[in-house]
C-alpha cells in the first residue's frame, strides 16, 4: 500500500506517523474503522492452494512494537475436502508437512479428504460438545448462538488451542497449517490468539478474522449449506442461524479478545495458564518476529 504515511495500529484505530519512521512500511492510512479492510504485504494477504477458499497465511501483520509477523510459518484455510486437482502440489510447494484438522468427527464423515502419506494430519476437535450429542449438524445449524459457541471453544477447549500452539515449535521447521470447513471460527479464534500472542493489536486481528465471510465465495457457501439444510440445491428457506454461520462480524472477535482479557489478563496468561511454558512464549515470538 504506498502512501507518504505510517500508520501503526492501536486499541481503537490507527495513529499515523510520517514516513519514514521506525515501523511497518505497509500500514499506511488505517483509521477509524478502515482498518477491516486492511491487507498486509505478506502472505496474510492470500495464498494460492487450488480449490481451497479462504486461504491464507498471517505474514506480514504488523506488531504494537513496530514489527511484523514472517511469512511462510502457519497458514489457515477452509476445509482441505475443497482440494482440487493441483491443491497438493500447493501444499507441497508451500511446504506444509503437518495439518491440523480442527472439525468435528461428524463433519470429517460429511467432507472427507486424504492427503499423501508425508502430509500428516492430527485431528483436533475443538467442539467442547460433539455434533452427534447435540442432535448432528442440521439442527446445530438451526439454533446456534455463534457468541455462545464461541465462548465454549475459548475456554471448553483452551488446552487444545494452546496445544496447537505449541506444536509449532515442534514441526522441524516446516509451516503448519490449520482448518474447520470454512476457516473462520475455530480457524480464526486459533489464528486470532497466536497473533494476539505475538504482538498483534486487537484491531488487526479482528480485520484478519472478518476477512473470512468475504473469503469463502458463494460455490462454497452452497456447497457447505447442503450438508446443514433439508433443501437438496441448498437455498430456499434458510435460517438466520445458519446464514450466521457463514459470516464473520467483528464484533465476535473482540468478544474473544475481551473474553479472555476479562478471565486471564492478557492473551498471554490464557496461553501460560493451559499448558504453555514462559519458554515455549518466547520461542513462538522469536520464530514469527522480525
Amino acid at each position: 500500500m504506498a502512501s507518504s504515511q505510517t500508520q501503526v495500529a492501536s486499541g481503537n484505530g490507527s495513529v499515523s506517523k510520517d514516513a519514514g519512521a521506525d515501523m511497518p512500511g505497509d500500514v499506511a492510512n488505517v483509521s477509524g474503522t478502515d482498518y477491516l479492510d486492511y491487507r498486509p504485504e505478506g502472505d496474510g494477504a492470500g495464498v494460492e492452494i487450488d480449490g481451497v477458499p479462504n486461504s491464507r497465511g498471517i505474514g506480514g501483520y504488523p506488531t504494537q512494537d513496530g514489527r511484523k509477523l514472517r511469512d511462510g510459518l502457519f497458514f489457515r484455510t477452509a476445509g482441505l475436502n475443497f482440494l482440487g486437482e493441483h491443491g497438493v502440489d500447493d501444499l507441497r510447494r508451500l511446504d506444509i508437512k503437518e495439518v491440523v484438522d480442527l472439525r468435528d468427527p461428524l463433519e470429517i464423515k460429511q467432507w472427507p479428504y486424504t492427503l499423501p502419506d508425508d502430509i500428516h494430519v492430527d485431528r483436533v476437535p475443538l467442539l467442547k460438545t460433539s455434533m452427534s450429542v447435540l442432535g448432528g449438524m442440521k439442527k446445530v445449524a438451526k439454533g446456534i448462538d455463534m457468541a455462545e459457541m464461541y465462548h465454549d471453544i475459548v475456554f471448553g477447549s483452551a488446552e487444545q488451542i494452546v496445544l496447537i500452539l505449541r506444536k509449532l515449535l515442534k514441526d522441524d521447521g516446516h509451516p503448519m497449517l490449520i482448518h474447520c470447513t470454512a476457516g473462520k471460527d475455530r480457524t480464526g479464534i486459533t489464528s486470532g490468539i497466536l497473533m494476539s500472542l505475538l504482538g498483534v493489536s486487537d484491531d488487526m486481528v479482528v480485520s484478519c478474522y472478518a476477512q473470512s465471510g468475504a473469503n469463502l465465495g458463494a460455490a462454497f457457501k452452497k456447497t457447505v449449506m447442503k450438508g446443514l439444510t433439508d433443501d437438496k440445491k441448498g437455498v430456499g428457506q434458510i435460517s438466520a442461524a445458519q446464514t450466521a454461520m457463514l459470516a464473520s462480524p467483528p464484533e465476535l472477535m473482540r468478544g474473544v479478545l475481551a473474553g479472555i482479557k476479562d478471565e486471564y489478563g492478557s492473551v498471554e496468561q490464557y496461553c501460560l495458564q493451559n499448558g504453555m511454558s514462559e519458554d515455549e512464549v518466547a520461542g513462538l515470538r522469536a520464530l514469527f518476529l522480525e
